[in-house]
């Protein structure tokens, strides 16, 4: 036996081992065992062994690349149709190309001097601009007061309309020209036909297919309470600047990612905004597979990235979820790439396209802050010791200075009116320029903030900081990277024993790599630098964050598994593949068990509730209370009869929000991120349903058992005429609201 042959063995032992502890944790402290007895759990996954074998199949047996690509399609596209996920995701890619069509002809100038050499970087970096150019568009509109949901919708289609008549009008012209990139064919042909290459892509094929298998049922919390709902917490009558009424952090974070799929929203399915997500995750594994192979100038070891990010449930599970975590990710994996072009190319424009991604990732989501910086950091610190000890190609680069320098403020003019115009709604609305776990650094600054945040003396605490009480480093660590028993946030976005695994493995090839003549020193410096900045400032949040949620760390899972990819050697990456399997296969199982939303299975197929194709949620959700709470349907049916009036819900059901109703929670205003002073007296209660034009209050009385101040509060409006009963549906009251509005 060879010594890699023994090595592959000793890791697959490991691998196993180190997932059978994992699992039996899990077996004995969580309720594992019970979502594997049911029966979606057991359909989802025959489904998809069926799928794993019709994959291998295909990459083993077919010789034929066009019939490889056809019965791969077919078989996919089938799958989608039946599960309701086709439609959407059709209508979303023609979105998204319009965008990266956009990108490219607002890039027609810089690219007549300044061209990337690869054409999956050039479309990622049209992804970015064009994105941007629509955010800041829809902005600039809300602000002259004529951005109403019908108005951005007719705007959005005859843009894209016209982008796409542009478009192909110029590369008719050859005004755009694309070259076809240069790939490394013979190493693919050898790739194909190897065992370990036809499993790995049937696994990742799988997997990919398995997030839009469940696309249309795992609506998790937070989706539904703000990332699918722009409709009634973002946009007014007139454009995002417009006060709603909201009282919570969760409402006036920077809303990039909200305002780019604000047309896609609509109140019959929930299908677009979620397959916009998916498709920011496909973009994503893109952008691996090409820094990997900037890096390494091999498609295996970038292939080899993709399948495992793929099977990683805490990245992938975020691609089917309406929060901003993979459009953020995204940004800084292009920033990250950019920056691995111009190590190799020594390209200044490089680094400006970077600069770009990276600022547009501070719009999507707040805490991305956090890791932006860490990236910035890390960038920063490699160009100024390039700067120092490379004198190479100075003067080359220092030619053309002038027109670079128009470039440079072309480019960034788009990242930083984005960022202008995304943080001015939550100036406008809070006080502040940003909020979330931020709010406590500008109170004791002396920034208050705005009413409703600011009541009197009492103040919105921002959310999930740490308290300051004394954090178990060892024991967090071992819930993120062994088993999440305890952490049900970690549990749903879980790295799993992969990460930990790959952890190991690249810390053994980073010595490695030290003591051997290699060719890449100057990107192993850049990688070594940006994975040691990224888990510093993930080791930061583990100490300062109350809740730890595995989502927050994917950019560090991400760069674990490039740095291993680089590091390992071509003819040693089937043994590492083949030493990974146990952990690849039971990151695989994990994910098919967890969901942001808790749900098992897959979505029901065809004829169940569609139309077109498209899943119609709006019906599912009116199909469900008339079966499970008759109530809330027939309060849906006069609410809407009354012509969809502002309400304010006490109730744990999430049914008239997802219907697409204009309610506010008081589970909002008195949770993590809103301000209990507002129910603290009954003047500031009716001030507050004053501020925000609450017409009705709907009322559970289920809900008041145990929230004493919420049933006093609705019993002594009552008393003293404040609110007069509208109707009853058993346990549930819609109450008018009777106070001085505005």
């Amino acid at each position: 036996m060879t010594k890699k042959r023994l090595i592959c063995v000793l890791l697959f032992i490991i691998s196993a081992a180190i997932s059978i502890y994992s699992y039996l944790l899990l077996a004995n402290q969580t309720q594992i065992l019970e979502y594997i007895e049911e029966s979606a759990t057991k359909e989802l996954f025959i489904e998809h062994f069926i799928l794993f074998i019709g994959f291998y199949l295909i990459f083993r047996v077919v010789k034929s690349k066009g019939i490889i690509i056809f019965t791969v399609s077919f078989i996919s596209g089938t799958y989608l149709y039946l599960h309701q996920a086709a439609t959407a995701l059709i209508i979303v890619f023609i979105y998204v190309k319009a965008l990266i069509w956009l990108g490219e002809i607002l890039l027609l100038f810089i690219r007549k001097k300044y061209k990337e050499e690869s054409n999956m970087t050039r479309l990622l970096n049209s992804f970015v601009i064009g994105s941007l150019f629509y955010i800041i568009s829809v902005c600039i509109m809300s602000a002259l007061h004529i951005a109403s949901i019908e108005v951005i919708r007719v705007y959005t289609l005859l843009l894209a309309a016209l982008t796409i008549v542009l478009y192909l009008w110029l590369r008719i012209f050859k005004v755009i020209e694309i070259k076809p990139d240069y790939i490394f064919e013979e190493e693919f042909v050898k790739l194909r036909g190897k065992n370990y290459f036809c499993v790995g892509t049937a696994i990742m094929l799988s997997a990919l297919l398995l997030q839009l298998g469940r696309i249309n049922i795992a609506l998790d919390y937070d989706s539904l309470r703000y990332g699918l709902r722009s409709l009634s917490v973002l946009i007014g009558n007139t454009g995002i600047y417009d006060k709603l009424g909201t009282v919570n952090d969760v409402y006036v974070y920077p809303k990039g990612l909200e305002i780019l799929t604000l047309a896609l929203n609509n109140k019959i399915t929930f299908g677009f905004v979620l397959s916009f997500n998916y498709i920011c995750a496909i973009l994503m594994l893109i952008c691996v597979y090409e820094i990997i192979s900037v890096c390494t100038e091999s498609i295996n070891k970038a292939w080899l990235g993709v399948v495992l990010v793929s099977v990683t449930p805490a990245v992938m599970n975020m691609s089917i979820s309406a929060k901003t975590d993979m459009i953020t990710l995204l940004m800084q994996l292009v920033s990250v790439l950019n920056i691995c072009l111009y190590i190799k190319n020594k390209k200044n424009f490089y680094i400006i396209f970077a600069l770009t991604a990276l600022l547009a990732s501070i719009i999507y989501k707040p805490t991305s802050l956090l890791f932006s910086f860490g990236i910035g950091a890390a960038n920063l610190i490699y160009l100024f010791f390039e700067h120092i000890f490379n004198n190479k190609d100075k003067s080359e680069r220092a030619k053309d200075k002038k027109s670079f320098d128009v470039s440079f403020i072309y480019l960034l003019s788009f990242p930083l009116l984005a960022i202008v115009f995304v943080y001015a709604r939550t100036y406008m609305l809070t006080g502040h320029i940003i909020t979330s776990v931020y709010s406590s650094v500008w109170y004791k600054l002396g920034m208050e903030t705005k009413y409703p945040y600011t009541i009197g003396i009492y103040k919105s605490g921002g959310m999930n900081m740490s308290s300051g009480e004394s954090v178990d480093i060892i024991y967090r660590l071992f819930q993120l990277f062994i088993a999440p028993t305890k952490e049900v946030h970690i549990y749903i976005a879980s790295p799993t024993v992969l990460i930990a695994v790959l952890a190991g493995v690249s810390i053994i090839l980073f010595v490695r790599f030290l003591f051997k003549k290699n060719n890449n020193k100057e990107i192993f410096a850049y990688i070594a630098v940006l994975l040691v900045a990224d888990a510093l400032v993930s080791l930061i949040s583990l100490f300062i964050l109350n809740q730890i949620d595995g989502n927050y760390f994917i950019l560090l899972f991400t760069l674990i598994i490039t740095a291993t990819c680089f590091l390992v050697e071509r003819d040693s990456l089937k043994y590492l593949f083949r030493g990974l399997l146990p952990c690849i296969v039971f990151a695989f199982f994990i994910t098919g068990l967890t969901n942001w939303a808790g749900v098992r299975g897959l979505s029901k197929t065809i004829n169940d509730g569609s139309t077109f194709g498209i899943y119609n949620h709006h019906n599912k959700f009116l199909d469900r209370d008339l079966k499970e709470r008759k109530e809330f349907a027939d309060a849906y049916e006069d609410l809407k009869e009354l012509g969809n009036p502002r309400t304010l819900l006490l109730s744990d059901d999430d049914s008239l929000s997802a219907l697409g109703l204009d309610i506010r929670t008081y589970t909002d205003i008195t949770g993590s991120g809103g301000n209990p002073a507002v129910v603290k007296t009954l003047d500031h209660f009716k001030r507050y349903l004053d501020y925000a034009q609450i017409k009705y209050i709907c009322v559970d009385k289920e809900y008041l058992k145990d929230r004493q101040r919420a049933s006093d509060v609705v019993k002594y409006m009552y008393e003293e005429g404040s609110t007069k009963i509208y109707k009853k549906y058993g346990d549930v009251v819609i109450y008018k609201v009777d106070v001085k509005q505005n």
